[in-house]
């Protein structure tokens, strides 16, 4: 049994084969890194579709500030009303939640293979919500171990998201 190679056109060195084998496409301008050349446009999501991706949602990254840089969270959330609610106990984000700080919050799914995804950001003012019957039922269960008895909302004050679709240069 005789095997034949498939020719491959030649890609620039770093490009990995399987891109050459689909047949993307490179553009590099003199001393300036490698670009794709038939990359995808990307979509603005409309703020319905960012409200609907945030209440499907479960994990999202709580940005805050930091002592020394800027603080980004794991968190499960829920979409209630016009806030994104997580549940915590004392720490950073409790104490910038009772400080009233600005934050961020962001959602995602990616589809590696497809080079697709789409991306919500929320940005608004953290504030400590009460330890009630109400926020109790929610179903908002802590992940990590310890106390986890205070919740935490994130005003929606500005949402805005984006999308990269399937297309030509993703295939």
């Amino acid at each position: 049994m005789t095997h034949s190679r498939s020719t491959v056109p030649a890609g620039p060195t770093w490009a990995p084969r399987r891109w050459v084998q689909m047949g993307i496409r490179f553009a590099t301008l003199e001393g300036m890194p490698p670009i794709f050349s038939n990359a995808p446009e990307v979509e603005t999501l409309e703020p319905d579709e960012c409200r609907q991706l945030l209440s499907e949602g479960s994990v999202g990254r709580l940005a805050m500030r930091g002592a020394e840089a800027p603080a980004i969270r794991p968190v499960n959330f829920i979409l209630r009303l016009d806030r994104v609610v997580v549940r915590t106990g004392d720490g950073e984000i409790l104490e910038a939640a009772r400080r009233g700080e600005a934050a961020s919050f962001e959602i995602d799914a990616i589809e590696p293979l497809e080079h697709t995804g789409w991306s919500v950001v929320v940005v608004g003012k953290l504030a400590e919500l009460p330890t009630d019957a109400a926020h109790l039922a929610l179903p908002l269960r802590p992940w990590a171990s310890g106390q986890k008895d205070r919740f935490v909302g994130l005003s929606l004050d500005r949402v805005s998201g984006m999308r990269i679709p399937a297309g030509r240069g993703n295939r």
